[in-house]
């Protein structure tokens, strides 16, 4: 490893083009660029631009799941975290677009009820789960996160930072040693008992390999994993930005709302082709951009189940994990400071369109969210790695 400073210097004079161009592409080296020197940038400034660190970039997988096999679809979106061994037993995380530092003890075990809507559950219970396997010796680290995807809606996927955490722990404290298996076990362990909520495996291994894979778990023991050449059905993912957006409508309002902003349509969601939608949306004066949200999900689960039956294998998903540990009802002193954006707030959504209707849905989101809000994904062309060291 070398120092941030020359890091940085060496970024910035293109020494390590040829490898950002390997990940993104080369129509998408700029704006990654800039992306690894503001982290380096701001990593230095916090850490020091004399301590060694390394770069990682984890890919941000789309999990497709239905009667058969789960599919995994890696795409060219990722977190790049600067990660350095801190030399104590306490990590300390920061992250793009969010203000305070999270100081997390390995040893203060948790989960804690405080925690479990923010990131630092996530990062705490990935690393309980290396303890909870025998992996005794998790160093702490200072870390920064590009992620400006957390913890809002659409993209937020708090399993996405649990394996980015889960795949940099193993590298800077283990060489490395844990297979793809128990990273993903860590990840489920983390996200049952310190988020509370269901995760899956197969998008695990999707981000840690770069493949679109097909996970078969009728043998919950002995997973099989595939390769596919997934067939996206004339339909393309993209993120949408969408600024603050409240989308924790009051559950006694929610039916009301739908209901109005779609009398607007003229006919039910149904009867109206996904083209026709955006049509209307983008011609519309006043819009409940909130109802917008729900109803644009409506086409994407639509074009996720066409996805899913073309490419599906018989077969059984990966099954949840149940909660194992009990929640402390405390919260700890000085250690949650990370005031985030809180849950509920979109900052981002993920769209899946039908190509035919494209212009359609890209002129309905600038009228609405403004030019340039739309980010085009492509599929991921390299799984989970340490980018610069």
């Amino acid at each position: 490893m070398i120092n941030s400073k020359n890091l940085l210097k060496d970024v910035l004079n293109g020494e390590y083009n040829d490898a950002l161009i390997s990940i993104y592409g080369e129509d998408k080296l700029y704006e990654n660029k800039m992306r690894y020197e503001e982290a380096l940038t701001v990593w230095g400034q916090i850490y020091g631009f004399d301590r060694e660190c390394r770069i990682y970039s984890v890919p941000y997988s789309i999990l497709l799941a239905g009667d058969g096999a789960d599919i995994a679809i890696p795409t060219d979106k990722d977190f790049i975290c600067v990660v350095s061994d801190y030399g104590a037993n306490v990590s300390r995380i920061r992250c793009r677009d969010f203000l305070g530092e999270d100081n997390i003890d390995i040893y203060q075990h948790g989960p804690y009820g405080a925690e479990t809507v923010f990131p630092i559950g996530v990062i705490r219970g990935v690393q309980q789960g290396f303890l909870a396997k025998g992996y005794r010796k998790v160093k702490g680290m200072d870390m920064y996160i590009d992620a400006d995807t957390l913890p809002g809606f659409g993209l937020d996927e708090p399993a996405h930072l649990a394996t980015a955490v889960a795949y940099i722990i193993n590298d800077i404290s283990f060489d490395g040693q844990l297979t793809d298996k128990e990273l993903a076990e860590i990840v489920q362990y983390a996200m049952a008992n310190h988020i509370m909520v269901d995760s899956y495996a197969t998008d695990v291994h999707a981000s840690l390999q770069g493949k679109c894979l097909t996970g078969d778990y009728t043998d919950a023991d002995n997973e099989v994993l595939s390769e596919i050449s997934v067939d996206m059905k004339d339909c393309g993912l993209y993120v949408v930005n969408i600024g603050a957006t409240d989308v924790d409508i009051p559950e006694e309002e929610v039916d009301g709302r739908l209901d109005a902003f779609m009398a607007k349509f003229g006919k039910p969601i149904e009867e109206l082709t996904e083209k026709e939608f955006y049509a209307i949306l983008g011609g519309m004066e006043e819009v409940d951009k909130e109802a917008a949200l729900f109803l644009m999900d409506y086409y994407t689960q639509e074009n996720f189940g066409l996805i899913y039956a073309d490419n599906a294998v018989d077969g059984m998903g990966s099954p949840s994990v149940e909660t194992t540990v009990e929640v402390e009802k405390e919260s700890l002193a000085g250690a949650w400071k990370w005031h985030t954006k809180p849950r509920g707030i979109c900052w981002m959504a993920l769209c899946c369109v039908a190509d035919e209707a494209k212009e359609e849905f890209t002129a309905a989101m600038e009228k609405l969210y403004g030019e340039n809000c739309i980010e085009k994904l492509g599929l991921a062309k390299k799984g989970a790695h340490r980018v610069i060291d």
